[in-house]
């Protein structure tokens, strides 16, 4: 009698257990995260619902929030040669794919990406986004002094795309900028102004150390983790503009700010500070305002009836 062999499926299934380790590995590799490689002065860093203060060689992981002091140079780079240094009193929340949200302040960002496969950096603002072609050098200013709130851009070298975003009553617009140019979107214009160069009042309010082409800084020799020391909760200050603001990464499903400090409405004085602020932050209101759940017998009664009520007359 022949014996019966059960086919094995082993080399059916080996390859099913390898495709997560394959994606994360390409996903690492695409984008390997950031590294505070300058800070002339400590960063104040919002990872999760918690703040601490990073010097250089600090890891810094999706989603972290990075404010930078009113003075000093700070720059982070990744390990595929994309940099993005920082102007004084600038808040950005670092997202994933060298995605940037940028708050308010002074940035300048290099793609100089040497991998393959590797993703070139965006920066959103409230109302524009910035999308860096290969080899390109961008100066972003959101709500620059003296331009009403708007958002301005010169292009150092390469070119890249822009997009209007925010509620608009036409199609998104979408402009080209090259190498020298300089573009702005005032606050009560929907349309993308483009210039041949940069204005006076723009380069004499940009910051003096973005004058110099970016260069990668040699790496760390011992990069740091997140600290398991000196962190302290996060506090209603410390959030409130990036709780009120306009950016998509304030509801977008990945990054909802409710979601990520909810757990804070535990600490009486920030459920104080969200109540007090509630009709600047509607997407709050239910969770400081829930609605009262009903009993069953309520539940029940408040059911409306399918039949008409009628009076009766004797």
């Amino acid at each position: 009698m022949t014996r019966s062999v059960k086919p094995d499926r082993t080399l059916f299934r080996a390859p099913l257990r390898l495709v997560p380790l394959v994606l994360l590995a390409i996903a690492s590799y695409a984008h390997a995260g950031w590294t505070l490689a300058r800070a002339d002065t400590p960063v104040t860093t919002i990872h999760a619902t918690s703040v601490y203060q990073a010097e250089a060689g600090q890891r810094l992981v999706q989603d972290d929030i990075v404010q930078t002091p009113s003075s000093g140079v700070v720059q982070i780079q990744d390990e595929s040669g994309n940099i993005v240094a920082f102007g004084h009193d600038t808040r950005v929340l670092l997202m994933r794919d060298a995605h940037v949200a940028l708050l308010r302040g002074w940035v300048k960002v290099l793609n100089a990406c040497s991998v393959a496969n590797c993703v070139p950096p965006v920066v959103d603002t409230e109302r524009t986004r910035f999308t860096l072609a290969d080899r390109t050098a961008l100066v972003i200013a959101a709500a620059p002094p003296g331009y009403d709130s708007a958002d301005a851009v010169y292009c150092e070298s390469g070119s890249a795309q822009l997009l209007a975003l925010g509620k608009s009553r036409s199609k998104p617009v979408d402009v080209r900028i090259d190498a020298h140019q300089f573009a702005l979107r005032a606050k009560t214009n929907e349309a993308i102004s483009i210039y041949a160069s940069p204005d006076s009042k723009f380069v004499a309010t940009m910051p003096i150390t973005f004058r110099d082409a970016l260069r990668t800084l040699p790496s760390p020799a011992n990069p740091r983790n997140l600290p398991t020391h000196d962190l302290r909760p996060v506090t209603y200050d410390d959030v409130s503009d990036w709780l009120g603001s306009a950016l998509a990464v304030r509801t977008d499903p990945a990054t909802r700010f409710t979601g990520r400090f909810r757990a804070r409405l535990s600490d009486p004085a920030f459920r104080r500070d969200v109540r007090q602020h509630v009709r600047e932050l509607p997407d709050w209101r239910p969770l400081v305002f829930p609605q009262p759940r009903l009993t069953p017998r309520a539940a029940i009664l408040a059911v409306p009836s399918a039949y008409p009520s009628i009076s009766a007359r004797p």
